[in-house]
């Protein structure tokens, strides 16, 4: 298939292949899923709620039966439940940590079938953690993939690039004849973002230009660094129905300067490795709306109880169709805030006002107070100066500012600017608070193909 004629293309892949692979081919039940999502986001949210109810109450009585993990956890606590008061039994559980995960590993899965699969997460911010899912949980991911990528203006078919650099994702869809009859199947176009130098950002550009995507999928940081590069050579790039950002939180300053330079609205999609597609904002973006029927979130206040709407927490997640692994309030290590409001759009799913961060991100000073990277972020990102910049806090009184300074910017030039930065970073860290700005040559991302804007260094 050639790029030339998509529309024929999306139309086969849509109405014959996918079809016919999934259902005859793979025996699958993704596009039966992914149906079931469809229908159920005009219910209302009561209708939702009692399908969350009876998914999480059949997940904790198969876990508390089969996985000895739990039938420990159960015993010891003393756990009574039952599926009308299950949404006040699940508290009863301990959180469940990577740390726990990896010395109970072996106590924490059950194959109940060949279809089980080992995966990972990035190990961006910490130690990887690695977990078992199984067919019927990846369908699911799957089909909520297509999902939200519908509500962004993609159908299924329809020609999207996908700028990522997981290094198991690139892997499996780099090079060679067969990355090449992947993307022709799927219409999917992988751009390796651990690889962005500026020969491959013309080449990135060309292909978009070329291709034509309804949707590009894309790290927040990686999008970021394309529209700059774009925005700063004064190239044409061709605009999507949409950009759906991943991994990573979408500051506004960001979110501003891409819609600008690809002239397409951004779908804010929070998810992980481990739980999938977690949530995601609709047409309206008055918040991310979370899927009842494939998790259970929680977000929880600094003395591990249920936080009010419109407070900040840490997001709890309790996986509902992972039943190899189960993952019962599974500390995903990030922090959220759930909203007070109900989304305009008529969808029976809960809203979260937004996705905070990493907890490894928040900087927190001698006090105890924790400040979102976003503050910190703001403070530097559009100094006209700055190509690539990197905060990183030592300890409570030191931090460090990397910067990789635009063409032709002189250092003393720039040095006037710190006073005001260091003002305002003292104003919530101290004044006591060292800060050290080092002007580098370069900003490598991790191996997960994404550089971090911000990260703490300070054990909590």
């Amino acid at each position: 298939m050639a790029y030339i004629d998509h529309t024929i293309e999306a139309y086969l892949r849509r109405n014959i292949i996918f079809p016919f692979y999934w259902k005859y081919i793979k025996r699958s039940n993704v596009l039966n899923y992914y149906q079931e999502l469809k229908i159920h986001q005009w219910n209302t949210l009561k209708e939702n709620r009692k399908i969350q109810q009876k998914k999480l109450y059949k997940l904790i009585k198969y876990a508390g039966q089969n996985i000895p993990y739990y039938k420990k956890v159960i015993n010891e606590y003393n756990i009574q439940f039952s599926e009308d008061t299950i949404f006040e039994d699940i508290k009863k559980f301990p959180l469940l940590t990577k740390e726990i995960i990896r010395n109970n590993f072996d106590q924490l899965y059950k194959f109940r079938d060949r279809t089980y699969f080992c995966n990972h997460t990035s190990g961006s911010t910490g130690e990887p953690a690695i977990f078992y899912q199984d067919k019927y949980c990846l369908e699911w991911k799957i089909a909520t993939k297509i999902f939200f990528d519908e509500w962004a203006g993609r159908q299924i078919g329809e020609p999207m690039v996908k700028l990522w650099g997981a290094v198991q994702d690139i892997l499996k869809e780099g090079q060679g004849i067969k990355a090449y009859l992947r993307q022709q199947f799927y219409g999917v176009t992988t751009l390796n973002s651990y690889r962005m130098t500026e020969k491959n950002l013309y080449d990135y550009v060309r292909k978009i230009n070329s291709i034509k995507p309804r949707l590009i999928f894309t790290y927040t940081n990686s999008i970021d660094e394309l529209a700059r590069f774009i925005q700063d050579h004064h190239l044409t790039v061709y605009s999507p129905r949409a950009i759906m950002n991943s991994a990573g939180v979408l500051f506004p300053e960001i979110r501003t300067k891409v819609e600008k330079v690809f002239k397409a609205p951004i779908f804010d999609n929070y998810g992980s490795r481990e739980a999938g597609g977690i949530a995601c904002n609709c047409e309206k973006n008055e918040g991310l709306h979370l899927i009842p029927n494939i998790h259970y979130v929680e977000i929880l206040d600094a003395n591990a109880k249920e936080a009010s709407p419109g407070e900040s927490g840490e997001i709890v997640i309790t996986l509902l169709n992972n039943y190899t692994m189960p993952l019962i309030r599974y500390t995903i290590e990030d922090r959220g805030i759930l909203s007070k409001k109900v989304c305009s759009c008529g969808r029976g799913f809960p809203l979260l006002e937004k996705v905070e961060g990493r907890i490894l991100d928040m900087f927190k000073n001698k006090q105890g107070d924790l400040i979102g990277s976003g503050y910190f972020i703001s403070l530097i990102y559009s100094r006209d100066y700055v190509k690539k910049f990197q905060i990183i806090q030592k300890n409570v009184n030191y931090i460090v500012i990397n910067l990789v300074l635009k063409d032709n910017q002189k250092i003393q030039d720039v040095k006037k600017d710190f006073k005001n930065i260091n003002k305002k970073i003292k104003l919530v860290m101290g004044n006591e608070t060292k800060i050290k700005y080092n002007i580098i040559d370069e900003i490598k991302p991790i191996k997960a193909g994404k550089y971090l804007y911000t990260f703490s260094q300070v054990e909590d």
